[in-house]
């Protein structure tokens, strides 16, 4: 019975001290990049010009805090450069998005075509 107790004991003590290592970080910057998505659906959202910037103090701040942007943040700034005019920057974005999150390849290959004017 002792050794029961003391195997419990030294279980329990390697899980805390697993749970304290991995402290409270999260894997991604978040900030503020949900309001800035929902400004971009609202029909009377922020202008678009107000939108890139929040997305660009985003990213500046995501990296001086050495955290990884949020899935959908190239994304999103893809989509503002789309309707800001400048194709070029949101090719560039929706490539940098597909890099980091493969799995959302489908849909950046639809938004890269249609950003290339329907080369692929």
């Amino acid at each position: 019975m002792h050794k029961i107790r003391y195997a419990v004991m030294v279980a329990a003590a390697v899980v805390l001290a697993g749970c304290s290592m991995g402290g409270n970080k999260n894997l991604y910057y978040w900030g503020d990049n949900s309001k800035t998505v929902y400004q971009h659906l609202k029909s009377d959202g922020k202008p678009i010009g107000e939108q890139v910037d929040a997305m660009t103090q985003y990213f500046k701040k995501a990296q001086s805090k050495k955290q990884n942007v949020a899935p959908g943040a190239h994304a999103h700034m893809g989509l503002l450069m789309i309707d800001s005019g400048n194709n070029d920057e949101a090719i560039q974005h929706f490539e940098q998005e597909k890099q980091l999150f493969p799995e959302s390849g489908v849909f950046m290959d639809f938004l890269l075509k249609n950003a290339r004017g329907g080369q692929l």
